[in-house]
């Protein structure tokens, strides 16, 4: 057995981890119930927060298939509403776990220059962001010092995708489709510009790692499941979440009069705040960002 583990665990998450099975064994004798039927019968619950605590109840996570969980739901769906109710949790469920599937084989898959899909994106990223003049009508260059005026770190912004691959390329197209919107956030004059394209990969990282639990920041849950149980459970809703997260993080930093060498500090108080929405049993809201204190 692994004590290092146990080491890293808040003292607070093992005991409740542990004595979680017999809690729940005396409350099925006292009431009849099982804990999903409790929870759906809390009528004073909001549906995300009933979400939230069947999450822990059927110890929920991206590996572990819901298959035997969707099949009892489905069987006992037809014996009352409350059964119903439960299905419809643990049909979203499985939702999130299909999104972040999908968000992660996006991520891996690699930028390249000889993807055709690809380089129609890099095409209207360069269109829209990079030959902003009207008489500009250069060609799509894949290595070229322009990219760096978008905020790539050198001329060949395919070096810059490693971390977040083709997901990181989607977002930045994504974003230049409200071209005038977008440019807000390219041109802003050093030094208080934030290198746009490198913004963009990090505020993407930002929101795939609220998909999951991060123990190692005593996070066990899942941050951003209340925001896909009350939202369409979708690619869709991601990307436009990453807009509001982008609205929002330029906001802040315009608000900051900040440099680009302040980007890392900036970051860890803009992502608490972040963090801290995802706590609240809701979906992220706009406006979000003028909470933090200056």
């Amino acid at each position: 057995m692994s004590y290092f583990f146990l080491d890293t665990m808040p003292w607070s998450y093992v005991i409740s981890t542990l004595v979680l099975p017999f809690h729940r064994m005396i409350m099925y004798l006292l009431t009849g119930k099982s804990e999903l039927e409790r929870i759906i019968a809390n009528r004073t619950l909001p549906f995300s927060s009933r979400v939230h605590q069947i999450e822990n109840s059927v110890n929920f996570t991206i590996s572990n298939p819901l298959d035997a969980e969707i099949r009892q739901a489905k069987f006992d769906q037809k014996k009352s509403l409350v059964h119903d109710q439960v299905y419809a949790v643990i049909h979203k469920l499985d939702l999130y776990q299909k999104l972040v599937k999908q968000v992660e084989s996006i991520r891996l898959t690699k930028v390249i220059s000889t993807d055709e899909k690809q380089l129609e994106l890099f095409e209207k990223i360069w269109s829209r962001l990079v030959t902003q003049a009207d008489d500009d009508h250069e060609e799509l260059q894949m290595i070229s010092k322009r990219w760096t005026k978008i905020g790539f770190q050198g001329s060949n912004p395919l070096t810059d995708f490693r971390g977040m691959g083709l997901l990181g390329l989607q977002c930045i197209e994504y974003l230049s489709r409200d071209r005038e919107t977008c440019l807000t956030y390219v041109n802003i004059r050093p030094p208080n510009d934030y290198s746009f394209a490198i913004g963009v990969i990090n505020i993407v990282s930002w929101i795939v790692h609220l998909l999951e639990p991060d123990p190692s920041k005593n996070i066990h849950f899942h941050p951003l499941l209340t925001h896909f149980s009350i939202y369409p459970c979708n690619l869709d809703e991601f990307f436009r979440l990453f807009l509001l997260v982008m609205q929002e993080w330029h906001h802040f930093w315009i608000g900051q009069n900040a440099n680009i060498m302040q980007f890392e500090q900036l970051s860890k108080i803009f992502r608490a705040q972040l963090l801290a929405e995802c706590q609240q049993c809701r979906p992220i809201q706009r406006g979000f960002s003028a909470k933090i204190s200056k």
